[in-house]
């Protein structure tokens, strides 16, 4: 009987870990990492699209609005990930995500670059400053020489 109670509670306790590891697994561990991916996705397009993005009026019309409206999805991606990372302050801290307010901004200027690629005059400042912001937001690497203003 002694056995049979050993071997129960043996079992039972391997399930109670194993369902809090899927438990933490899917509640925390997923969400960083689909925010790790969405901010490597905008890394790669805002080097993919920097054709279209520094050259504000000059590529069609159609592909213009094919790199605006996927901006504006990075955007909201960006922003939705801070609803699913849960007790994100802590948890950012823990995982070196960016702040709450960093990525608020990020996603703002994405925003705002995917409506400043349809300018046909001097776009090319605010266009700069706005990539910088991002990728300073973001933490992601931006040469000292393509920020705006060059000295």
């Amino acid at each position: 009987m002694l056995m049979t109670l050993t071997v129960f509670s043996t079992v039972l306790s391997g399930v109670m870990i194993y369902v809090l590891g899927q438990f933490v697994v899917k509640l925390v561990i997923e969400p960083v990492q689909e925010t790790k991916k969405a901010i490597a996705q905008i890394s790669h397009s805002l080097i993919e699209y920097g054709d279209i993005i520094q050259n504000p009026g000059v590529p069609a019309k159609e592909k213009t609005v094919e790199v605006s409206q996927h901006l504006r999805m990075l955007s909201a991606q960006l922003h939705s990930h801070l609803f699913l990372v849960p007790c994100y302050r802590v948890t950012a801290f823990v995982f070196r995500l960016p702040a709450r307010d960093k990525i608020l901004m990020a996603a703002k200027q994405l925003m705002g670059l995917s409506s400043a690629i349809f300018s046909k005059s001097d776009a090319y400042e605010e266009i700069a400053k706005r990539r910088a912001m991002i990728c300073d937001s973001l933490g992601i690497y931006f040469a000292a020489d393509e920020r705006w203003p060059k000295e």
